[in-house]
C-alpha cells in the first residue's frame, strides 16, 4: 500500500519507539532497539519506508499462518514456521567516507592547543575519522545459519519482491528443518560413539584393575604360605631342641594369625592392622 494504515501491533510499537527523538547515539545514525521492538536497523530518513515494508511483509506472512515474535533476551525478531524459528532483520546500508576536517573543527583544535594556562584540558575537540551517509538501500535477512538475503536493486526495490521474500522464507524454514534433522542425526551418532567408547574404556579399565587385584592376591597368597612354612619350620626346630617355650607359642600364634590376615582366601581381620589410622593429638 502507499501509506501505513492499520499497522500490525508490532509495527505500531516499532514506529513509536524508533521515532523517539532522543537516545540515538550510533555514529552511523542508525536507529535500532531489537530487545524491545522488531529488529530494524535503519536511519531516520528510511524509517517510514521500512515500517511500511515490514508491515506488508508481516501481514503477507500471516496469510501463511506464520507468526512473528520478539525475543528480548536474544535481542532478535523471530518468525515461527511450524515450530521452526527463523530470525528476521531489516537493515540499511550506510556508506562511509573519510572525514575532511572543517574550518570550524580546525579552529576548535587550535583554540585547545593555544588555551591560556590554567584552563582545564579535558575538553579536547573530538574530530571523527569518517562521515556516514544514509543510502536508503534496504536488506531483508532471514535466518542465521543458513540465511537468505534480499536487497534493493536499482531496477527492483524490495516493495516489488515481497512475494519472493515470503516464498524464500518458507523455503528457508524447510532447509533449516532439514539441517537441524541432519545435525540431530550426527549428534546422536556422536553421542552413541562416545557411549560405546566409554563402555569399552570402562571394561578395559575394570579388566586391568581386576587383573592387578588378581596378581596382588596371588602374591599375598604366596607370602602367606611362606609365612606358614616359616612358622612350621620354627616350630619343628623348637620341638627338636627341647620343646616350645611359652613366648614362642605366643609368637607362633601371632605369626600364623598374620599369615591368615595376609591370605586372600581366608580374609581374616586383624584388630591392629585393620583398625583406623589414629589421630595425631593437637597442641591446643
Amino acid at each position: 500500500p502507499p501509506t501505513l494504515e492499520n499497522p500490525h501491533p508490532l509495527v505500531k510499537a516499532a514506529e513509536k519507539r524508533l521515532k523517539q527523538r532522543g537516545g540515538w547515539n550510533d555514529e552511523k545514525g542508525l536507529r535500532v532497539a531489537s530487545a524491545e521492538v522488531i529488529d530494524i536497523e535503519v536511519t531516520r530518513s528510511a524509517l517510514d519506508r521500512t515500517l511500511l515494508l515490514v508491515d506488508t511483509l508481516i501481514k503477507e506472512l500471516g496469510k501463511q499462518a506464520i507468526a512473528v515474535r520478539i525475543d528480548p533476551q536474544a535481542k532478535k525478531t523471530f518468525l515461527d514456521l511450524e515450530g521452526t524459528p527463523v530470525a528476521l532483520t531489516v537493515t540499511e546500508y550506510v556508506r562511509r567516507t573519510a572525514h575532511q576536517e572543517t574550518p570550524r573543527e580546525k579552529r576548535a583544535r587550535e583554540r585547545y592547543w593555544h588555551r591560556p594556562l590554567g584552563v582545564p584540558s579535558d575538553n579536547y575537540p573530538v574530530i571523527p575519522r569518517f562521515n556516514f551517509h544514509a543510502t536508503g538501500q534496504l536488506t531483508i535477512t532471514a535466518g542465521e545459519w543458513p540465511s537468505r538475503n534480499w536487497r534493493d536493486t536499482p531496477k527492483k526495490p524490495l516493495e516489488r519482491r515481497v512475494g519472493e521474500v515470503v516464498a524464500g522464507i518458507i523455503s528457508l524454514a524447510a532447509e533449516i528443518r532439514t539441517r537441524q534433522a541432519e545435525m540431530a542425526r550426527q549428534e546422536k551418532e556422536r553421542r552413541e560413539a562416545e557411549e560405546r567408547y566409554a563402555t569399552i574404556k570402562e571394561r578395559l579399565e575394570n579388566e586391568k584393575a581386576n587383573f592387578k587385584e588378581l596378581e596382588a592376591d596371588s602374591g599375598n597368597w604366596e607370602r602367606a604360605n611362606r609365612l606358614r612354612a616359616y612358622t612350621d619350620a620354627v616350630e619343628r626346630h623348637a620341638l627338636a631342641n627341647g620343646g616350645l617355650a611359652p613366648d614362642l607359642i605366643s609368637w607362633l600364634g601371632w605369626a600364623r594369625a598374620k599369615a591368615d590376615w595376609l591370605d586372600p582366601v581366608i580374609q581374616a581381620c586383624d584388630p591392629i592392622l585393620d583398625a583406623p589410622e589414629p589421630e595425631r593429638p593437637g597442641y591446643w
